[in-house]
């Protein structure tokens, strides 16, 4: 008897950025595995702040592809659209820093 089975593993990649280091709006979305649409609306929703004017002139600080990346899983595994990632985000940032406490 030959049974094939396909087993799935997901693994959390975690990854540390530099502050200092900056990527373009092309950058930031192959890096983030996220779509330009979404970061465009993030930026409007205010949730990343890029240098620069225009998007082909945008610079985001490294922390952005941890926000980017788990935006576009939000949008991808619950369905939500930009402004609900966004909610979501800051919602657990607030949460995050509440249960660090005072430093």
């Amino acid at each position: 008897m030959n049974t094939n089975a396909i087993v799935t593993i997901t693994c959390e990649v975690v990854q540390v950025v530099e502050r200092e280091l900056e990527l373009s709006l092309s950058e930031l979305c192959r890096c983030g595995a996220a779509d330009e649409m979404l970061v465009a609306e993030l930026v409007a929703h205010g949730l990343l702040e890029p240098a620069g004017t225009a998007p082909e002139t945008w610079r985001f600080a490294g922390p952005s592809l941890a926000v980017a990346r788990r935006a576009q899983r939000l949008v991808d595994d619950l369905g939500l659209n930009a402004a609900g990632a966004a909610v979501v985000i800051e919602l657990l940032e607030r949460i995050d820093h509440l249960e660090r406490g005072p430093r």
